[in-house]
């Protein structure tokens, strides 16, 4: 059977409570690695129930430029242009 892989762009807003924005930096990459062998198996195993013939075999997300900070408790940050 052919393999085929596909890039994805995502987004993801991520909301963190921390002490500080640095704090708060230094966990966001945590959530966006790769998804354990549980999830991917989920996954497959939910396709196969509604028919589709196809299986993920793995993922990965890798972070891509800075972090772009949206919002502090509720207040949204103006976006600095660098």
């Amino acid at each position: 059977m052919p393999k085929y892989v596909f890039e994805v762009k995502v987004i993801a807003a991520v909301h963190v409570r921390a002490v500080d924005e640095i704090e708060a930096r230094k966990v966001v990459p945590a959530v966006l690695v790769l998804p354990g062998p549980d999830e991917v198996r989920m996954a497959n195993k939910s396709n196969a129930q509604i028919g589709w013939e196809a299986t993920i075999t793995s993922v990965n997300f890798r972070v891509k430029g800075d972090l772009a900070l949206a919002s502090v408790s509720g207040k949204k940050v103006k976006r600095c242009r660098h």
